[in-house]
């Protein structure tokens, strides 16, 4: 008897960690981004960036995204600091995500990606930030 309730506690752990290990995330980290607005050289933006995918095509979603990875970064750097100053200070953020998304779209032909997600969001004093970090910080891979 103790056999038996000992294998069936066993038995439902494994398949219980079965199904946690196949529960994938829908969401794939895009970058991290660093940039100053030419509108307003005094403060230095940095967020990071993700993209919302059907969890089904989570994989090839992200395996595109590492392939344009130097793409979307390029276009979206450009957007950022060209960007109207009323979208830095917007805590929704609902124009840069809007336009994001669109970059992303672009980038890889396909609409695979729903939505895009901004964490991390910091927004300091251009001085605060040495020429080593900036520059490092570009390099960072996703």
């Amino acid at each position: 008897m103790i056999v038996v309730v000992h294998a069936a506690i066993i038995g439902y752990v494994r398949t219980r960690v079965a199904k946690l290990a196949k529960a994938h995330s829908d969401t794939v980290e895009v970058g991290s981004f660093r940039f100053q607005n030419t509108a307003d050289l005094s403060k230095v933006y940095q967020f990071r960036l993700h993209a919302v995918v059907e969890p089904a095509r989570r994989l090839e979603t992200q395996d595109l995204l590492t392939k344009k990875r130097f793409e979307v970064q390029e276009a979206a750097e450009q957007l950022l600091r060209q960007a109207n100053i009323q979208w830095l200070a917007d805590p929704v953020q609902t124009d840069i995500r809007d336009r994001l998304l669109e970059i992303i779209s672009q980038q890889l032909h396909e609409p695979l990606v729903k939505r895009v997600l901004i964490t991390d969001w910091l927004e300091l004093p251009a001085g605060s930030i040495s020429a080593t970090t900036f520059v490092t910080a570009h390099v960072e891979s996703p």
